[in-house]
């Protein structure tokens, strides 16, 4: 089969023949459709995801493919940029009629985080969101899910241009980032801020509540400063952190999540697509990853 490799961290992609995978016990053997691209996929190339895989492998964590004839979504550690991949058959998401392979590449991850993390930051209906980073795969997921559990969302994004997306998925005001702080206060402070930009935390504190919450999903643009725990203790604020894949881990929690996406995919939540590209453009696919122009998930399509 053919498959991407990265043979060296930091280094290109290289398209080789490898043995088609065999399912061991309690696995299955996915045919792969589509794989969705995540900003952890980049910094698995550079070495600098939380979880660190050593070369050769295959990148891409959001596969979609079919097994016995249906159609499934599944998160794997590596492996998804090639033609089959073995996949535990616990992992396997069964998919609503109606999406296509691109749409459903665009699902896992982003909804899943989306949904665990406003539930980690106990979010509450009535209570204002801000949404960063709003017409991207992840934003535009959570614009959705915040509004299926009741909440105000106050989309954000770095350009004008992209404002229009999350207002049509639901937001109830969009803004740049540089209004978001006179927008903020014109809503009496928010209850939540899901951040993904990392850089300016000590601004997005500063648009809570009293008793408001920051989830600390992504460091898009650099590492954090430190926060002073003062700044913290005067308005009763916290920041939590959130990581995904030790979550897939417990059954329970991702069974709530999916109990809650799945009968609402394809009609109340409906994934963003963005670029695809076709398998042999791989590597294009990821420099449009970490172009901000583009709006929705980066797909790879076979």
């Amino acid at each position: 089969m053919k498959a991407w490799v990265l043979k060296r961290l930091g280094g290109p992609l290289e398209l080789v023949d490898l043995p088609e995978p065999e399912a061991e016990e309690g696995e299955a053997v996915l045919r792969v459709e589509a794989v969705g691209l995540n900003f952890a996929d980049h910094l698995m190339r550079l070495g600098a995801y939380l979880t660190r895989l050593h070369p050769p492998f295959i990148p891409g964590m959001e596969v979609v493919g079919v097994v016995e004839g249906r159609r499934y979504a599944a998160l794997v550690p590596q492996g998804g940029l090639a033609e089959r991949v073995a996949v535990p058959k616990g992992a396997l998401l069964p998919l609503p009629e109606g999406l296509s392979p691109e749409e459903a590449a665009a699902f896992p991850v982003s909804f899943l985080t989306a949904y665990l993390a406003l539930k980690r930051a106990q979010a509450r209906p009535g209570e204002k969101v801000l949404v960063q980073a709003a017409a991207g795969a992840l934003g535009t997921a959570a614009v959705q899910v915040a509004r299926a559990m009741g909440l105000r969302v106050l989309a954000a994004a770095s350009r004008p241009e992209k404002l229009a997306l999350p207002l049509a998925l639901g937001a109830e005001e969009a803004a740049t980032y540089a209004e978001v702080p006179e927008r903020a206060k014109a809503w009496g402070g928010l209850d939540l801020v899901l951040e993904v930009r990392g850089k300016e935390v000590e601004e997005s504190l500063g648009l809570l509540a009293h008793g408001g919450r920051l989830v600390y999903i992504g460091a898009a643009e650099g590492e954090v400063a430190p926060i002073p725990p003062l700044r913290l203790m005067r308005r009763n604020l916290a920041v939590l952190g959130f990581w995904l894949t030790p979550l897939l881990r417990e059954g329970a929690l991702v069974e709530e999540a999916l109990g809650f996406l799945l009968p609402r995919l394809g009609r109340e939540l409906r994934p963003v697509v963005g670029p695809v590209f076709p398998f042999a453009e791989a590597e294009a696919a990821f420099r449009a990853l970490l172009d901000r122009g583009h709006t929705g998930k980066v797909v790879v399509r076979l």
